[in-house]
């Protein structure tokens, strides 16, 4: 039995997904290129992994917020 989804939860997933592919591009251009070694890579690095933080996270609050609306 499938429930219907809201539309913000299927927009936060897709957010979610594009930042999870910015954060592990920043971390394997860290570890396996030679882009960190001048500054402008260094900022390259650091604003992928950034921003990819900042993308995955509201997709597991926006699933705490369902899971307890579906529990009252």
């Amino acid at each position: 039995m499938t429930q219907a989804q809201h539309p913000i939860i299927r927009v936060f997933k897709i957010i979610h997904i594009i930042g999870l592919t910015l954060f592990l591009a920043g971390v394997i251009s860290l570890f396996i290129t030679d882009i960190e070694q001048t500054v402008t890579g260094m900022v390259t690095i650091s604003s992928l992994i950034g921003l990819g933080l900042v993308l995955i996270s509201p997709f597991p609050i926006a699933l705490v917020f369902q899971w307890a609306s579906k529990n009252k």
